[in-house]
């Protein structure tokens, strides 16, 4: 069995208000810029195409899976917002299998545009994104979500991975 990271989210209260897509669009951001800066070679013609596809699939089932997921939160009319207290425990859908559809759907998108736009600095810079996730925003959110709905997230929390 993994164990959950320790919560570091106290001790970077400015990482956590930095909501996951703003640090996922600077992380692509300067892997962009990196990527024009100092040239990462490109994969060869003969598989750029099949990465290309790859990619247009990945990006593809992350907007599916992230719009999925909204229409989950509109549906039960609870908040999408970490900082908010929400209102309902989200556990149909997507959130059978992983406890955070819409953070998974934004590395699936991340990684889906690196590969079809040919930046590999992009995918480079991904684990900073991931690791604020992994340490920080996650922890402080399913804090929350214990607090809120107590035995039953708990329960949810040990039936269901954090991300599959």
């Amino acid at each position: 069995m993994v164990s959950e990271p320790l919560d570091i989210a106290p001790r970077a209260p400015w990482l956590v208000r930095m909501t996951s897509p703003v640090q996922c669009v600077l992380a692509f951001a300067a892997g962009a810029g990196l990527q024009h800066a100092f040239d990462l070679p490109l994969a060869p013609d003969d598989i750029r195409g099949a990465l290309h596809l790859t990619g247009t699939l990945l990006a593809d089932a992350g907007l599916v899976l992230a719009v999925w997921a909204f229409a989950l939160f509109a549906r039960r009319r609870t908040t999408i917002i970490p900082a908010h207290t929400p209102a309902q425990l989200l556990l149909r859908g997507p959130f059978r299998w992983t406890r955070n559809p819409i953070y998974l759907a934004q590395v699936l998108a991340y990684v889906g545009l690196a590969l079809m736009l040919d930046l590999p600095w992009v995918l480079v810079l991904l684990p900073l994104p991931v690791l604020a996730l992994q340490y920080a925003i996650i922890p402080f959110e399913e804090g929350r979500l214990r607090a809120r709905f107590g035995v039953q997230y708990e329960t949810y929390q040990a039936t269901v991975p954090r991300w599959l």
